[in-house]
């Protein structure tokens, strides 16, 4: 075994470590060939790829065995991570599909209570429509009653519908007896054709048959008195 006098005792290893006097002689034998290398190749070598060269030739099997455990980790962790992320976007899109779900059953449901509210509000509108003409039916019959005209007495005409424009007109002259007489007469044959038999009914309407100022003057001073008396006394005045 070649050994390097100018070794210091303090650095010699245990002959009971074979592995570790192994690591000796290749170090001792990297050096020598480096020195060499620097006596033919005088550029000088980058400490850093220096010190990689050494750390990778002092690489020992347990060190190999500590770095595939690493990797193992790193590729575990990766895993790991990989599956969470996947995980958490499945829950998610499980979350998202459970909310459309119950966002569509909470629009149908909406749409059945408006459907039910209009529903709802049409059957109050008809019952409120029903009423009212229900009621506008009874005022109109209550009115039509109301309306109704007063049927006459037995004997007497309706004055209100009573059409004197067929009678006879009586416009002068003022005191000529002739006239006059023919006009009374006349008035008797109108009230004989249209059944009026009543004084006062005749009196009444004797004034809508007189067109001459004076006498339609003496009629409305002298007329109301005569109501309560018969045909022929109002003739003789």
């Amino acid at each position: 075994m070649y050994v390097d006098n100018n070794t210091d005792p303090n650095e010699l290893l245990p002959l009971t470590d074979p592995e570790a006097i192994i690591r000796a002689g290749n170090a001792e034998k990297r050096r020598t060939k480096q020195l060499q290398s620097n006596s033919t190749a005088p550029l000088p070598t980058d400490p850093t790829t220096m010190s990689d060269e050494t750390a990778l030739t002092h690489e020992t099997p347990g060190s190999t065995r500590t770095a595939d455990a690493s990797d193992m980790q790193i590729a575990k962790d990766r895993f790991k991570s990989v599956f969470n992320i996947q995980h958490a976007a499945i829950v998610e899109a499980q979350a998202d599909r459970r909310q459309a779900a119950e966002d569509r059953r909470q629009a149908l449901e909406d749409r059945r209570t408006y459907r039910q509210l209009l529903m709802s509000a049409h059957q109050a509108n008809t019952a409120r429509i029903s009423r009212l003409e229900d009621l506008l039916l009874a005022m109109n019959v209550k009115n039509k009653t109301d309306v109704r005209p007063v049927q006459p007495a037995p004997g007497r005409v309706d004055l209100q519908k009573f059409r004197t424009s067929d009678g006879p007109i009586y416009r002068g002259p003022f005191q000529e007896t002739k006239p006059f007489l023919q006009w009374i007469h006349g008035v008797q044959i109108f009230f004989n054709t249209k059944d009026v038999n009543n004084a006062a009914d005749k009196i009444r309407i004797v004034g809508n048959l007189i067109a001459e100022t004076n006498i339609q003057s003496f009629y409305a001073n002298e007329a109301t008195g005569f109501l309560a008396k018969s045909w022929e006394e109002f003739k003789t005045r």
